[in-house]
């Protein structure tokens, strides 16, 4: 076999990143955008010790699911992953992959916005142009519309187009209430856009003018958010979520909150015991301090801090650590807790599989996902592990 070299195949299989599978002589093929039950003709496009990598040159016979692609950056820009089938056939194929990795049935958060649901963005500039990154190299895409992003979003970019860009190395939009937030990142203190209309402006994560922070207002909570504080992208998403840890965690004493964020959660989750959120990010810390404040709380403490420091007994932990999972300092400290349950959301089901399995002193009871980034690869997940008998 050769790169170049094509074949016929049937898709017997789909993964979780968008890639259908073929077998030739007992060789995994994984081909970019191939449904399950499609005969195609493709390239081979790489040759791996286990396995090869093609491309489609031709759908001989199409998969019932298989749909007209609506965007014409989505070979190119690689942020999403199942524009080619049913947003349906998409949450199966995740529901699946969650079900053989965890080996346990998963229950589905259900939403209902697959586009426009990203609040936030961050964007590239080079050449004057402005867009995303190759998933695979830092060539530019330039961009007009993304159908993952907040109409008000496209609007404004509509507008950031009319600018001169030469000076801007990368541009964030983020849309809260109606409201724009820009954090512009640039060498030049001195530009243009500068004038665009926008409710809160910051460059270089310095301030500029408008709000210094936009504040979002769900279920009678208000959450203040700055540039760089971490908050879903996904509102819908988000409240499926928090709704489920609530669940889960029921009628606690005492409640440790790590990787707190901006105190969405801990606020969310809020039954008026003791709890302690611990967040390394000082701007997310600021706005949490601010959310008290804001929902009239005072029987919640947030300290910015490393969550491999945080020490002290609380019968419920929750963790929403980042991407990477939780440090081996965490994991020690969890499994040496006196605490009954724990409550893990997750944005990454691989190291949530892996600190599932180092978390030894506790068993997986329940497990849930909403699809907080349709369209693409990932998912947010909700667990609950409880202590096992000594």
């Amino acid at each position: 076999m050769n790169i170049g070299d094509t074949l016929n195949v049937d898709i017997i299989d789909e993964d979780n990143i968008g890639n259908g599978i073929a077998k030739y002589n007992n060789i995994i093929i994984f081909i970019k955008y191939a449904l399950k039950d499609e005969n195609i003709d493709i390239e081979i496009t790489n040759i791996k010790s286990k396995y090869l990598i093609g491309k489609i040159v031709k759908i001989i016979k199409p998969s019932k699911y298989r749909i007209d692609n609506i965007c014409p950056y989505y070979d190119k820009c690689g942020g999403c992953n199942f524009l080619h089938t049913t947003y349906s056939n998409e949450k199966n194929i995740k529901l699946k992959y969650l079900e053989r990795l965890f080996n346990k049935e998963v229950s589905n958060l259900k939403i209902n916005n697959e586009l426009n649901y990203r609040n936030k963005v961050t964007l590239h500039v080079k050449d004057n142009k402005i867009g995303f990154y190759n998933d695979k190299t830092h060539s530019l895409i330039e961009i007009d519309y993304c159908y993952l992003l907040d109409d008000k979003i496209n609007n404004i970019i509509k507008e950031i187009k009319k600018y001169d860009l030469s000076y801007i190395n990368e541009i964030m939009i983020r849309v809260i209430n109606n409201k724009i937030m820009l954090n512009i990142v640039s060498d030049y203190n001195d530009l243009d856009i500068f004038n665009i209309k926008c409710d809160s402006l910051y460059l270089n994560n310095i301030f500029i003018k408008g709000e210094e922070y936009l504040i979002d207002e769900i279920n009678d909570y208000k959450f203040s958010i700055y540039p760089n504080s971490f908050y879903q992208i996904n509102k819908e998403g988000m409240i499926n979520i928090y709704n489920k840890a609530k669940k889960l965690l029921g009628n606690y004493k005492s409640l440790l909150d790590l990787y707190c964020g901006t105190g969405t959660i801990g606020i969310w989750v809020n039954n008026n015991s003791k709890i302690v959120g611990a967040e390394i990010n000082k701007s997310s810390i600021k706005n949490a301090k601010i959310n008290l404040k804001l929902n009239n709380i005072n029987n919640i403490e947030f300290i910015c801090d490393d969550a491999k420091n945080i020490r002290g007994e609380f019968d419920s932990i929750i963790v929403d650590p980042p991407r990477s999972g939780l440090s081996k300092e965490v994991i020690n400290y969890l499994n040496d807790s006196k605490s009954n349950r724990i409550v893990y959301i997750s944005c990454n089901p691989n190291t949530l599989k892996r600190d599932i399995d180092l978390l030894n002193n506790y068993e997986l009871v329940n497990i849930s996902y909403t699809d907080m980034f349709p369209r693409t690869k990932h998912v947010e997940t909700v667990i609950l592990l409880e202590k096992k008998d000594v």
